[in-house]
């Protein structure tokens, strides 16, 4: 992880809180979409609406990989669009599903998520064009809720969008906390670029918490060793130079006469 992308990591953490919306009370009670596949399901999505977030080039990733099925949340981070720097932001969680019988109804569990798990819902798609995701999560006060209308292209027709904000309505879920995503300037920046964060499973793992240290341990010793350095040559040019001007005491003495 460069070290650049771990001052990003808090920064990250501090604006995703705005993804949701808070309420006091449970969940609502959103119904999966009946006889979800969730093979069909997987795949890139764009993200067209979601909840209270000003963020942009939203995309959702549903991938298996070695068995585990994950998501991969990919944007443009606001705070550094807002300043001018391009950048990429991935952010990938874990899905399980707890029910074969309720394939649309699965729980995420994200690596900087304090709260644990939450409900993760595919309410509404037809596979090809649109989807609708629906997450909500308790916490001690009451709950936060999150919903995501996807597309496979970059645009919808407003007819889906419609017709999912009306169907997540039903639910008794406000549809007013909907922003546009907007997709016109969206970049790929290369893999070794510093603003380009990943944010895994594996991120906080102990290995990798033991390998930064050990970076930022070795960046301090190696500062300490290069002024050790530094100081090191400064003296041994003082005393360079007070041997070579040295003067014979005898021989330079001023005659100071005494009247």
């Amino acid at each position: 992880m460069g070290k650049i992308a771990v001052g990003l990591l808090l920064v990250a953490w501090l604006t995703c809180v705005q993804c949701h919306t808070y309420y006091l009370g449970s969940c609502p009670t959103v119904e999966p979409l009946a006889g979800f596949d969730l093979d069909k399901f997987l795949g890139r999505w764009y993200v067209i609406q979601k909840f209270s977030t000003a963020s942009s080039c939203w995309t959702y990733d549903f991938i298996k990989e070695n068995g585990t099925l994950k998501i991969v949340q990919g944007r443009d981070h606001v705070l550094l669009d807002t300043v001018g720097y391009d950048n990429n932001y991935r952010y990938t969680g874990t899905l399980d599903v707890p029910d074969s019988n309720r394939p649309g109804f699965m729980r995420v569990r994200f690596p900087m998520s304090l709260a644990g798990k939450a409900d993760y819902l595919v309410f509404a798609t037809d596979y090809d064009n649109y989807g609708a995701i629906y997450s909500c999560q308790s916490i001690v006060f009451g709950h936060r809720r999150s919903a995501s209308i996807l597309s496979r292209t970059k645009t919808l027709s407003p007819m889906y969008i419609n017709k999912v904000r009306n169907k997540l309505e039903t639910f008794g879920v406000d549809s007013h906390d909907f922003s546009i995503i907007d997709h016109s300037d969206c970049k790929t920046l290369d893999s070794s670029s510093l603003l380009n964060v990943e944010v895994g499973p594996n991120t906080f793992s102990a290995t990798n918490i033991a390998n930064t240290a050990k970076d930022v341990g070795n960046a301090v010793v190696e500062g300490v060793s290069s002024a050790a350095e530094g100081v090191g040559k400064i003296y041994n040019s003082l005393a360079s130079t007070s041997k070579n001007t040295q003067r014979d005491p005898n021989q330079d003495a001023e005659l100071v006469t005494v009247n």
